[in-house]
């Protein structure tokens, strides 16, 4: 099961009696189970039928006689049990009847800690009654689609190009997105819809650069502004790997670019038809003009091997990450 896949059926309060959560996105983690809670729970009756355990301090006995529990003047009960990788073999053995033939009166929500659930027992067993959802970290493409969704759960709608200078000016940290998003709607007042103006206010200065910026410079060339921005994104705490995503992404942009600008498209259906925020048009099309085709085609190839360096040579991130700036960039800085 996916997690959109997720979302909706519970929205159309379809509640299955077993789901086991893992994976690397932890606020959509947390964000499922608010959703089930708000979907199984009756609030009068939360202290009788709604319990939330560690598995590190609670025993697999304990948590299948509270599943076995019949619910108190509501249809359904809800237990979640938090830490499943806390659980030993013989845990899991004890645990494993119950998954076999669950309460069809209670949801049983097993959560793990880790990137991959591996216990094959257990997810199958789960499967055959329930749903396995692995919440992956979303794809930069998600990113916006999620802003927008997200904005209407608050009552509001946003404009493409704030949704996306969001994203850029905070990053791709959903629980800091949701707090400016948030921010955002009370400065709206009475009005409903979101302008690029009103991020820009309210977010503006969110932090000094961002992931975008460092790419920016990239594009434009400019190794002095690119060896300082990385400087100040890795004192932040910002990843490497995650850096060198963010500066792909744009010069996947602008190769499409720059093909599209060879094959005698003209450049507002090329802006068109990358999505480029409008206010963001002119440095994008200033960053277009420093490269040629093949250079953006042999970019990647360093790209690439700096890539396999992050991940395999042993090397410091912001030395790897200096040394593609450089290639990217050339010798000699261009103004």
């Amino acid at each position: 099961m996916k997690y959109l896949e997720l979302v909706s059926s519970l929205k159309q309060r379809k509640v299955l009696p077993l789901y086991l959560f893992f994976g690397e996105e932890e606020f959509l983690i947390q964000e499922a189970l608010d959703l089930i809670i708000e979907t199984v729970v009756e609030p009068g009756a939360r202290d009788f039928n709604f319990n939330a355990l560690y598995c590190r301090d609670t025993s697999a006995s304990d948590i299948v006689n509270l599943a076995q529990t019949l619910p108190f003047m509501s249809e359904k009960r809800l237990v979640i049990a938090k830490e499943i990788d806390a659980f030993k073999a013989a845990d899991l053995e004890e645990l494993a009847p119950y998954l076999h033939d669950p309460s069809p009166s209670t949801c049983l929500v097993l959560v793990s800690n880790q990137g991959r659930y591996e216990k094959k027992a257990i997810t199958s067993a789960v499967e055959a009654h329930g749903g396995v959802i692995r919440f992956y970290p979303l794809l930069e493409r998600e990113i916006v689609g999620w802003i927008e969704t997200r904005a209407k759960l608050l009552g509001v709608t946003i404009q493409h190009d704030a949704a996306q200078y969001l994203w850029q000016t905070v990053g791709s940290d959903l629980q800091k997105i949701k707090n400016e998003l948030e921010k955002v709607k009370i400065y709206l007042h009475e009005r409903k819809s979101i302008t690029f103006d009103d991020v820009k206010t309210v977010v503006g200065d969110f932090r000094e650069y961002s992931s975008f910026d460092l790419a920016a410079a990239l594009g434009q060339r400019n190794r002095e502004k690119a060896l300082l921005i990385l400087s100040r994104l890795l004192q932040e705490g910002e990843a490497p790997v995650g850096l060198l995503g963010s500066i792909a992404w744009n010069f996947r942009r602008l190769l499409q670019a720059k093909a599209m600008e060879a094959a005698g498209t003209g450049s507002d259906d090329i802006m068109k038809k990358l999505r480029v925020i409008f206010h963001q048009a002119g440095l994008f099309k200033e960053q277009m003009r420093r490269y040629s085709l093949e250079e953006l085609r042999e970019a990647f190839s360093v790209m690439l091997a700096t890539d396999r360096a992050l991940k395999s040579s042993g090397l410091h991130g912001r030395l790897v990450l200096e040394r593609m700036i450089l290639k990217l960039c050339g010798v000699e800085q261009r103004a």
